[in-house]
């Protein structure tokens, strides 16, 4: 397509200003900052110190700022924090759907969390695992669980963090002591866990090795005697795959013995008999704002959504965010496969080129069967 509708719409917002800086940054326009900022803490449920984190000042200088007793420079901080309401305000006017949708996908994982726990017993907690590249909304789904369930504790890794440090952040949430040596932490967590109802959920945990999955099995499933849910991509799998004749993995039998069970959204995503993402799922998370989805536009995002490596339900929020910042589209009042394309093409996503609208004629096919629908 020519038209570069969604390119022009994303340009327009970038461009609008809610939040002008002042001209001059006088004592009262200081002070009205002050004040604006204070509505958005109330607002957004901000604590003093998080806003100082972001705009890079220590709380007690905010505090002082914000009582209006800094004796520092006031004008400095006062154009951080205009920056901040002005990104605060370019957030809230991009439309977005809500922020969790119970999809199959949450259902999935669900039923997975409510296995182990269900099979955890006093002798020893179960494992699940989920499987899953970017994109399927895991993260998304395992965060909500652990909001609404208060019983469960959330941790998200990353590649840099070594068995201390895993056994650190699960202490930190549970507000234990998370300093001193592995043996220390790891002691701490058994006595303060072994009599209580609390599920470990290690989400982004691809980067565990054979060695930090049996002290995870030692400490929280065995000595703890918790349920425990690892959520990573193939890496993950690979790992706990490995055959135990292999040297180093010998003690992957006993992790894979209490293992309950293995969910994989890769495999079950590409399945055409079973997959995870319905018509009613993609309408649940991409239909708002009074814009609809056609079939076409839904088949469409249910393609993406199947096709491995293409950032799945990332990509297709990107294409349908970009949609309704586009006049034609909020003036069309819906989403068709042209303006799907479209926003592919205009937003250059990366690995675009694996994307269905690319790999074959799914856009035309799903235009060609509305047609017929349409009569």
């Amino acid at each position: 397509m020519t038209d570069e509708h969604i390119l022009q719409g994303l340009e327009q917002d970038a461009r609008l200003i809610e939040e002008r800086m002042p001209e001059k940054m006088t004592q009262q326009a200081i002070v009205d900052v002050a004040l604006r900022v204070r509505d958005l803490m109330g607002k957004e449920e901000w604590s003093l110190r998080r806003v100082a984190e972001m705009i890079d000042v220590s709380r007690s200088t905010l505090s002082l700022f914000m009582r209006g007793k800094y004796k520092g420079d006031s004008k400095s901080i006062a154009a951080k924090l205009h920056q901040l309401l002005e990104s605060c305000a370019r957030r809230t006017r991009t439309p977005c759907g809500k922020a969790f949708v119970e999809t199959t996908i949450a259902k999935e994982i669900l039923d997975l969390i409510l296995h182990a726990d269900k099979f955890s017993n006093e002798q020893e907690g179960k494992i699940g695992v989920v499987i899953g590249d970017s994109g399927h909304g895991k993260s998304t789904c395992l965060r909500q669980y652990a909001e609404v369930n208060k019983n469960t504790v959330y941790v998200e890794l990353h590649d840099a963090m070594t068995s201390a440090m895993v056994f650190a952040a699960i202490a930190r949430r549970l507000g234990l002591d998370p300093t001193g040596p592995r043996s220390e932490i790891a002691e701490r967590l058994i006595e303060n866990l072994a009599n209580r109802h609390i599920i470990i959920i290690l989400d982004e945990a691809s980067h565990l090795s054979v060695a930090k999955l049996n002290l995870l099995r030692q400490v929280i499933s065995v000595k703890a005697r918790c349920p425990l849910i690892l959520a990573g991509n193939r890496k993950l799998l690979n790992t706990i795959n490995q055959p135990i004749t292999k040297r180093g993995c010998e003690s992957l039998d006993q992790f894979n013995a209490r293992v309950i069970r293995t969910l994989d959204l890769d495999a079950t995503a590409g399945s055409r008999n079973r997959g995870l993402y319905s018509a009613a799922d993609i309408r649940r998370l991409y239909e708002y704002g009074g814009i609809k989805l056609t079939g076409g536009a839904v088949s469409l995002l249910q393609a993406i959504a199947r096709t491995p490596g293409s950032a799945r339900l990332h990509t297709c929020r990107n294409i349908i965010t970009a949609c309704h910042l586009s006049p034609v589209v909020r003036q069309a009042g819906h989403i068709n496969p042209q303006y799907i394309v479209s926003a592919v093409e205009q937003l250059d996503l990366p690995g675009k080129a694996q994307l269905p609208v690319y790999a074959d004629s799914a856009a035309e096919e799903a235009e060609q069967l509305e047609a017929v629908k349409a009569g």
